[in-house]
């Protein structure tokens, strides 16, 4: 279960789709489509539960994938269709291929929807339904290649059968051209490399709470450094005076509480300026003489 929760239900639709037995389609379909509801559920319980206001870069890149990430999926349902055909081999390899091309995308479609980031859940959730598509072609081609034949069915039956395989190959087909697109300009563009994160919620509110105590200062923006310097935090503020060494001391001890005593705190404060009101009065313009 830990491994690929779903690969029995996938690799089963592919065999039934080959055999075309309408009863295995139907069961594992609605096993997958179980499995799918689960763990979206787990996702955003998982959101609601744990704190923190921001996504990881992990769950983002879900949001956003390409073409490679269709033949993972195609190729993982091969090796498992391989496998589950060959009794001496482990389905404990192409099971792990399965995990990386549906666990994370299906999590990541739950977080997202618990933060009410419509975007990168609908991307996640794209991405979850065309592994799908691809796992059980996968698995059908291996199965078909291994002389499974489909047995004597009605006519009608049969064709519903044929339509369902074609609308699948369809979905496959449809996707890789904005997947393909995809992959080009991330390779165009290179590897994104966040500059900075937001910090924690409970650090921030508590920084905030610090600075509001402060007479003439304001917490402008508190963030923690990116890939480069992890480890440092930065704290902008803005006042209409000179900043008290104690307010800097207490921001340092409170990112220390919560981040560790390894961590550096940058704050730099801004000196605030008047701005004049707008008068009503028309201009005055002098008449050259």
């Amino acid at each position: 279960m830990l491994v690929a929760p779903l690969m029995t239900p996938l690799i089963a639709t592919g065999l039934g789709l080959v055999q075309g037995n309408f009863d295995l389609l139907q069961t594992a379909a609605k096993s997958m489509w179980r499995g799918v509801a689960i763990g979206l559920i787990l996702g955003i319980l998982l959101r609601v539960v744990i704190p923190g206001s921001e996504l990881t870069q992990e769950v983002e890149s879900r949001g956003s994938a390409n073409i490679l990430d269709l033949f993972i999926a195609f190729f993982a349902g091969a090796a498992a269709a391989y496998a589950m055909a060959r009794p001496k081999m482990s389905g404990a390899l192409p099971g792990v291929a399965i995990a990386v091309a549906l666990v994370p995308p299906l999590t990541s479609s739950g977080i997202a929807i618990g933060s009410q980031d419509w975007m990168i859940a609908l991307g996640a959730f794209i991405l979850l339904l065309t592994n799908l598509v691809m796992i059980v072609l996968g698995s059908a081609l291996v199965f078909r290649l291994h002389g499974l034949k489909t047995k004597d069915l009605e006519e009608g039956v049969a064709l519903t059968m044929k339509r369902i395989f074609t609308g699948l190959i369809g979905a496959g087909v449809l996707a890789m051209a904005p997947l393909g697109y995809r992959l080009i300009d991330q390779v165009r563009e290179g590897q994104s490399k966040p500059a900075a994160f937001p910090l924690a919620e409970e650090l921030w509110y508590a920084v905030n709470s610090r600075v509001d105590e402060e007479k003439g200062v304001e917490l402008m923006r508190a963030i923690r450094a990116g890939v480069e310097r992890p480890g440092d935090v930065y704290i902008y503020l803005i006042a209409d005076r000179p900043v008290r060494q104690l307010l800097l001391d207490d921001i340092d001890k409170l990112v220390k509480h919560h981040m560790g005593e390894e961590t550096i705190s940058i704050v730099k404060a801004s000196q605030s300026a008047a701005i004049l009101p707008i008068t009503k009065e028309a201009p005055t313009f002098s008449r050259p003489q």
